[in-house]
């Protein structure tokens, strides 16, 4: 065993990048090659003790570098710097299925994402139903013309033809030439993207079939992500700030409309929804950004650097300083973080001193020196 005095000082050799290597006698640390330096371990406390600065060799002390500050009470602004991405607003997404089973042609949208105006033509289908749909609708508009029809039947079948697909505009032309389309064309309700586009020319589909939607993206949703210690203040009509790496010079503002009742199962994040206008179109569906949300003040609290702060997983830890070259590492719980500054609900009281810089190396000491306790006392 190392020497010790008649004060119950024990002596070791250190590391001073590495604590956790300590020897009985001088040497050279295994991992950086380092001179170990002789230092001094109080046998009987309760509490962290290495030699002061002024008795700390200089070696040691740059090793350390040890920076403190003091707890404060203050006031935290609730920030929540986050990230997110831009997905269609689903109130604004048409799917598009065939109103009966036929047969495409003239197909005018032939890859994801191309662009429709309203009004434009999306295909032609072939189909008996429809035709014959046709066909009955006719001949209860001729009757109609020679003034011996009945218009409730009439007018049962032209919704019978609006009920299947067939737009006012081909039903006029249906009046005017007197025969029926073979092929009923189909046209696009609103301006969008094309997305989810599986159709091709001659394919025969059904109505279950979803042939293609149409994202009117004038308007989407960013879907941002926040994570558990963050949550607690979390609701509604927050604002929040988007940017993109992509568009370094613009910004956009919104709020949060909705927030998802269901966390990721493995992040255990919470989804919020913001809307945005996209008039320009410069935001695009799957486009990665960044958010910033602002929930307002947090008035009174004991605050500290989020640096000082030591996160192992299982429990948080600070460095206290206590004076005379004495330091305890005591457990703390902490909440709101904003900007590099995190609150502190227990552990900590005003006015204390903690360190900021080097209190992992610390950390690891009073771990090393509490398993030497334990063997000096045979535990």
């Amino acid at each position: 065993m190392a020497p010790a005095d008649n004060a119950g000082t024990l002596y070791k050799y250190v590391c001073p990048m590495h604590p956790q290597i300590i020897r009985e006698h001088e040497g050279a640390c295994p991992i950086c090659g380092m001179d170990l330096v002789r230092q001094a371990f109080e046998q009987q406390s309760n509490q962290l003790q290495i030699a002061s600065s002024q008795s700390m060799p200089s070696d040691l002390r740059q090793g350390f570098a040890i920076r403190t500050t003091r707890v404060q009470e203050t006031t935290i602004w609730k920030y929540i710097p986050t990230f997110g991405k831009v997905v269609a607003d689903e109130s604004k997404v048409i799917h598009i299925h065939p109103r009966a089973e036929g047969w495409i042609s003239n197909l005018s949208v032939r890859n994801n994402g191309e662009a429709v105006k309203r009004g434009q033509l999306l295909y032609k289908i072939y189909s008996p139903e429809i035709v014959a749909a046709q066909q009955d609708y006719l001949l209860a508009y001729k009757k109609s013309k020679m003034r011996n029809g009945n218009q409730a039947i009439l007018d049962a079948l032209e919704s019978r033809l609006k009920f299947l697909g067939i737009s006012g505009g081909t039903i006029k032309s249906l009046q005017k030439r007197g025969r029926v389309f073979d092929e009923i064309p189909v046209y696009a309700a609103q301006d969008g993207i094309v997305a989810n586009l599986i159709v091709q020319n001659g394919m025969y589909v059904q109505p279950q079939t979803e042939l293609m939607s149409l994202q009117d993206l004038s308007s989407i949703w960013i879907e941002a992500q926040v994570l558990p210690l963050q949550q607690a203040w979390l609701t509604e009509n927050l604002t929040a700030n988007i940017t993109s790496s992509a568009l370094p010079d613009q910004r956009w503002e919104g709020e949060i409309s909705y927030i998802y009742p269901v966390a990721d199962s493995k992040t255990q994040a919470t989804t919020v929804r913001i809307p945005l206008l996209n008039q320009n179109g410069n935001l695009k569906p799957n486009m990665l950004v960044d958010v910033e949300i602002f929930g307002g003040p947090k008035h009174g609290v004991l605050a500290i650097p989020l640096e000082a702060v030591i996160d192992d997983g299982q429990q948080k830890r600070v460095v206290k300083r206590l004076g005379n070259g004495k330091f305890e590492v005591v457990e703390v719980i902490t909440g709101t973080q904003s900007r590099g500054v995190v609150e502190v609900v227990s552990g900590l009281a005003v006015d204390q001193e903690i360190v900021t810089s080097g209190q992992f190396l610390i950390d690891s000491e009073s771990q090393i020196q509490a398993n030497l306790r334990r063997l000096i006392s045979g535990e």
